[in-house]
């Protein structure tokens, strides 16, 4: 992760971003979109599971091939959020 600032800042700041577009979602007062605060959540959570394991989390994406390790339980709520937002549609699948 030498190429980027540092992974708990990156965090920090993504963390920030989520609280903020919570905020707004809650004002806005559509269930759904508010969902997306979950799925943004889950991630942050993910990127930090990754970051402890010296995962560079910020390389972690279908354009590299590097996964993001999930659990089950992880794949399971994103899941949840995921039919809410999109009317029933799942699209993640495995865990790690």
């Amino acid at each position: 992760m030498s190429d980027h600032p540092d992974p708990q800042e990156i965090i920090r700041d993504m963390q920030a971003a989520a609280d903020s577009f919570y905020a707004r979602a809650v004002r806005i007062g559509n269930h759904p979109f508010i969902e997306f605060a979950g799925v943004l959540n889950e991630y942050i959570t993910a990127c930090r599971g990754a970051a402890a394991a010296g995962i560079d989390f910020t390389a972690c994406s279908t354009h590299t091939g590097q996964q993001l390790p999930l659990s089950q339980h992880q794949v399971a709520y994103i899941n949840e959020k995921l039919e809410c937002i999109f009317t029933g549609r799942s699209v993640v699948s495995g865990g790690l």
